[in-house]
């Protein structure tokens, strides 16, 4: 049989906005999320790193969505490096984060980008529901 064929090549730097923004619609979509859901999500990065995957923040936030503290470490070990994860990584993270944390069932349960965009907020801020 005939070998497998190569993986496609990682980026060795972060992607620009406008790249991130195609990625991240469609790695989102390829798993699930509902167009407003994308909607929202874009709309946090947007406003948390200006959708650049490695962007630096006040107060020690980090990358797209600007992790920090607890949860920056968590992204780290997550994705195996001291340094800024792949985009990709931090995607399956955030996806790992809201599918998995109680706090993001209001993200789920929204019907409308808004509804979706507000859950986000209250989330990562560490609020609920």
């Amino acid at each position: 049989p005939a070998p497998p064929p190569p993986a496609p090549p990682q980026r060795s730097s972060p992607p620009d906005p406008e790249d991130a923004r195609a990625e991240i619609v469609s790695w989102l979509s390829a798993k699930g999320y509902r167009d407003f859901q994308v909607d929202a999500l874009l709309e946090h990065a947007r406003v948390e790193s200006g959708l650049r995957a490695c962007a630096g923040g006040p107060g020690g936030f980090h990358y797209l969505f600007q992790w920090g503290g607890t949860r920056l470490e968590q992204l780290q070990r997550f994705a195996h490096t001291s340094g800024c994860p792949q985009l990709h990584t931090q995607l399956l993270f955030a996806d790992n984060e809201l599918r998995n944390d109680p706090k993001f069932a209001c993200f789920w349960d929204a019907t409308t980008e808004a509804g979706a965009y507000a859950a986000l907020r209250r989330g990562f801020g560490r609020g609920s529901c």
